[in-house]
């Protein structure tokens, strides 16, 4: 018999042998040398002696005249990384974010227009711990939540950001800030504690939830886990599947963008803490995203990059238009 026929005809007694964990056909290993000898090979967890194996998980050193050989590979499992450990050089899909915040997403890798650094992409809750950050603030991976420290996990620095203007925060109408500070001032000469403040009562819409965070180089790749480098970017539209891969939920696929002009409010940032957002895309499906996913890249189905993703329920998931971010941000994708 040929050693394809004996193999195919003996491979799964062989698998049921104790320790063996595979059963192929290589060349034989003697003296740690590979010989010219074809033979059925034999993988093993872990090599035992003869005499600690029952006759039964035996391994005959030769079947029907083919020659056998053993080899030790280990425990087998299935290559996944870590997204929550910290990785040098970083893909993005890792854990990431401000020091001051819990843990976000690492996104992709964008080249600042105005100067040319490499920097990281994710978004302003998550690199800029929603507009309460200063510029220079380190940002960490992974992110505090994972176990990162100022002491052993900078990986940079935040460059920039686009502010969220949120229900509630002091109005900039001058108007509003001049009739305040006159209506205040019988209040300071009658001693009382109670002023008026000007503050957004309506809804500002925005458009991104942005930050950028200047890295070195050598410390990031441009390959999205699981993914790969983002090819380049496109118009999303209804009807197309997208993918993305987060901290949390890491790669997901089959998104249905459901909606790609949506206006979204209040989306709570926080006890507080809301904003409202238009034009952003819908994806319809459950368990694409989870909280920690923030950040993450959203692509069609060939690896062109098409949103941020920013929130999301239970049912759907919101992300920003990808060419409304880089253009907010000055920003454009690191595609190779």
């Amino acid at each position: 018999m040929k050693i394809e026929e004996v193999k195919k005809k003996y491979e799964k007694d062989l698998l049921k042998k104790a320790n063996v964990v595979g059963v192929m056909r290589g060349y034989k290993i003697k003296e740690e040398e590979k010989t010219d000898e074809l033979s059925i090979v034999c993988m093993v967890e872990k090599k035992i002696r003869k005499e600690e194996l029952k006759k039964r998980d035996l391994i005959p050193t030769k079947i029907k005249e083919v020659t056998t050989d053993v080899i030790q590979v280990g425990k087998i499992k299935a290559l996944q990384m870590d997204k929550k450990a910290q990785h040098r050089p970083c893909p993005m899909g890792t854990s990431g974010g401000h020091y001051m915040i819990t843990a976000g997403t690492n996104g992709e890798l964008l080249r600042d227009k105005k100067t040319g650094k490499m920097c990281l992409g994710t978004n302003n809750h998550v690199g800029a711990n929603s507009n309460d950050a200063q510029i220079g603030d380190p940002y960490l991976q992974p992110g505090p939540y994972d176990g990162g420290t100022t002491r052993d996990d900078v990986i940079g620095n935040l460059l920039r950001f686009v502010p969220i203007e949120f229900v509630g925060d002091p109005s900039p109408c001058i108007a509003a800030r001049f009739w305040g500070m006159l209506y205040n001032v019988p209040a300071r000469l009658f001693r009382r504690r109670t002023r008026l403040r000007p503050v957004i009562e309506y809804p500002v819409y925005n458009h991104v939830d942005a930050a950028i965070i200047e890295v070195n180089k050598m410390d990031v790749t441009a390959e999205v886990v699981d993914i790969g480098v983002p090819k380049e970017v496109k118009q999303a539209q209804l009807d197309m599947l997208v993918q993305k891969s987060g901290r949390t939920t890491c790669r997901t696929v089959d998104g249905l963008i459901t909606g790609i002009d949506a206006m979204i409010g209040p989306i709570s940032y926080g006890p507080g803490k809301f904003a409202y957002f238009k034009d952003q895309i819908v994806i319809s499906k459950e368990g694409f995203s989870a909280g920690g996913d923030s950040g993450s890249l959203v692509l069609d189905m060939n690896g062109y990059a098409v949103g941020k993703l920013f929130a999301g329920s239970e049912k759907i998931t919101i992300a920003n238009h990808i060419q409304s971010y880089l253009d907010l941000l000055d920003a454009e994708l690191v595609t190779e």
